[in-house]
């Protein structure tokens, strides 16, 4: 690496603030996120859901897409887990797997207590289907 190369990796990095992701498929699964993001230890996962999208299949993969017909009486809700990204390399290693199929898209997540099973409303992010919507097909009952 050229002084150059890590001076901009540097500054990258000093631009960076720890995000939280909600995670949902195999994403939410510690093995899948300790290889992926070179980590030593299995991550720290909390459970989680969000309200207003629901899940659909491209191929195997599932795809998180925006529910339109979600209501207050009637919410939609995606269950996974939260993983706080705290570096920018681990977001990289994130945006190159999910590939530019996805985005991530500002939303509330809730995460949920294993002791109490309060939620408590946070900030964060999700890889939210950002492609042609045909190519999605639907999954039974959105697990």
């Amino acid at each position: 690496m050229t002084n150059q190369s890590a001076q901009s990796t540097e500054a990258l990095d000093s631009n960076f603030k720890p995000s939280l992701l909600f995670c949902y498929g195999i994403d939410k699964t510690p093995s899948f996120l300790k290889r992926i993001l070179r980590l030593r230890e299995d991550p720290i996962l909390t459970p989680a859901e969000i309200i207003g999208y629901r899940l659909k299949l491209w191929g195997p993969h599932p795809a998180l897409v925006s529910c339109e017909d979600s209501t207050p009486e009637n919410p939609s809700i995606v269950k996974g887990v939260t993983y706080r990204v705290t570096t920018e390399a681990q977001l990289q290693r994130l945006k190159t797997y999910q590939g530019t199929n996805y985005i991530i898209e500002p939303l509330a997540i809730y995460e949920i207590s294993s002791e109490t099973g309060e939620k408590a409303e946070k900030q964060g992010g999700a890889f939210v289907w950002n492609s042609l919507p045909h190519l999605l097909r639907d999954w039974g009952n959105n697990p």
